[in-house]
């Protein structure tokens, strides 16, 4: 294979690493606090947090397929690579791949430059971001910028990507019989210094989706009605359940603004599987078509699909873009075909599709790493985020790995014991609110509360 760079290889499951709320050193810090950087003003502006929001007309190494592709950044002073280097992970069959998620580079010193590396995923290449260590993977290019071409908190900028010299690779070869069109390029920014003083703390609420065809089959023992098709919608009963959850919010719209209710969420996250994106648009509907600085939009984001098991067929999507949303449309139309006129309201809300627009989903078993790097991936866009409470519509199995991956050693479950979220599920239509803090080994969630109605089962 190619040789790429001699820094920047890290292996697709996203290594465990401090990078996406680093300190700027290797070690944790011992401090408990959960400051990430300090508070003064000028130590904040010198830090840089980049934002890899998306590639374009990346080159297809594999012999089949897109390229299965992954980024490495880090920092270079006259030439030498500085720590950390940070991973984004894997976009699988990935001509233009979106990640739009921040990762922490460290203090940027005058004359600094991002360097982003991109490579394709092998699953024989195992090489340690941290260690530079392991076979390396096949290299695709290379985007180099100055710190300061970087806007701050706002706007964005293309870099193009500097492809390796060819050899006599099969990759390079693959390469060369590509059609001429657009060079590759990425598109970065950098997160508004005044993003990263003080603590980061914030309030999120993980809502699990209403009863599914695929839960009903389950509970029947319906192996037909399991396996029959991909991404099952709900139940009637799923809906009754989403719509119970809409008339708590409703309730609840009346009392005293509470700062971090969920009614109070500037921002909310959908896996774009139908059942949950469903069970988001008739559940959240008070918080979606609220007056005021109520959220207008739902933002349909593939880190929070369910875990693909071996013959997990619900978790496989059968729609991407504009015929996600048409689909999304179709399926409440029918979930309301007593009554038509609760779905209209349901179908104007619009959706962000901006990170589906090409396949999101695996048509095979995930492993095990492959969540945990989802899951890593969804702290570090919740991290940087502008938004303080969010609103997060996921799936039973998703959730339970993340409480076992996030839940903090002392974190308490309504007032007592919470490692009960780590072997249990949330019931259909529940909802947890939980207090989340960033530190530098990445996020961690420190309290929880089950809202009324809401159990583990």
């Amino acid at each position: 294979t190619e040789a790429g760079p001699a820094m920047g290889c890290c292996n697709s499951k996203l290594p465990p690493q401090t990078a996406c709320y680093h300190d700027g050193s290797n070690e944790t810090p011992e401090t408990e606090t959960s400051e990430v950087m300090s508070s003064d003003d000028e130590a904040a502006g010198s830090q840089l947090v980049l934002t890899l929001l998306s590639a374009s007309n990346m080159p297809r190494l594999d012999l089949f397929s897109a390229s299965d592709i992954y980024a490495v950044a880090f920092l270079q002073v006259d030439g030498e690579p500085r720590l950390p280097r940070v991973a984004w992970p894997v976009k699988a069959d990935a001509t233009n791949p979106v990640w739009n998620s921040s990762r922490l580079l460290g203090c940027a010193e005058e004359g600094a430059v991002v360097v982003v590396d991109f490579y394709d995923h092998d699953e024989s290449a195992a090489y340690d971001v941290t260690k530079l260590s392991g076979s390396r993977p096949d290299f695709i290019g290379r985007a180099v910028l100055p710190v300061a071409d970087l806007p701050v908190g706002g706007g964005s900028v293309e870099a193009l990507l500097e492809l390796p010299r060819r050899s006599l690779s099969l990759s390079s070869l693959r390469r060369a019989l590509q059609p001429p069109g657009h060079p590759p390029t990425c598109t970065l920014a950098r997160v508004a210094p005044s993003m990263l003083r003080g603590p980061r703390r914030k309030v999120v609420y993980l809502i699990r989706h209403g009863e599914s065809l695929w839960n009903e089959a389950q509970a029947d023992k319906d192996v037909y009605g399991m396996l029959s098709e991909v991404d099952h919608p709900l139940t009637a009963e799923g809906r009754e359940q989403a719509e119970a959850l809409a008339a708590q919010l409703s309730a609840a719209a009346g009392a005293t603004p509470g700062g971090d209710s969920l009614l109070e969420s500037t921002q909310v996250l959908c896996s774009p599987l139908t059942r949950a994106v469903q069970t988001c648009l008739i559940g959240l509907a008070p918080l979606l078509a609220g007056e005021g600085p109520r959220v207008r939009v739902v933002t349909l984001d593939p880190n929070l699909r369910e875990k693909r098991n071996a013959m997990g067929k619900d978790s496989s999507g059968k729609w991407v873009g504009g015929k996600l949303q048409a689909g999304v449309r179709t399926t409440l139309r029918a979930l309301y075909d007593d009554a038509p006129e609760r779905a209209a309201p349901l179908c104007e809300v619009p959706l962000d599709l901006e990170m589906v627009r090409a396949k999101w989903w695996l048509g095979s078993r995930e492993t095990e790493a492959s969540v945990d790097a989802r899951i890593e991936e969804l702290g570090a866009r919740l991290c940087y985020s502008p938004h303080n409470v969010i609103a997060v519509v996921g799936h039973s199995h998703y959730f339970r790995q993340l409480f076992r991956a996030q839940l903090d050693e002392r974190a308490t479950l309504d007032g007592g014991d919470a490692s009960a979220l780590t072997v249990q599920k949330l019931s259909n239509a529940g909802v947890a609110r939980c207090e989340v803090e960033f530190r530098a080994e990445g996020a961690r969630i420190t309290a929880v509360q089950l809202l009324p109605g809401t159990e583990l089962v």
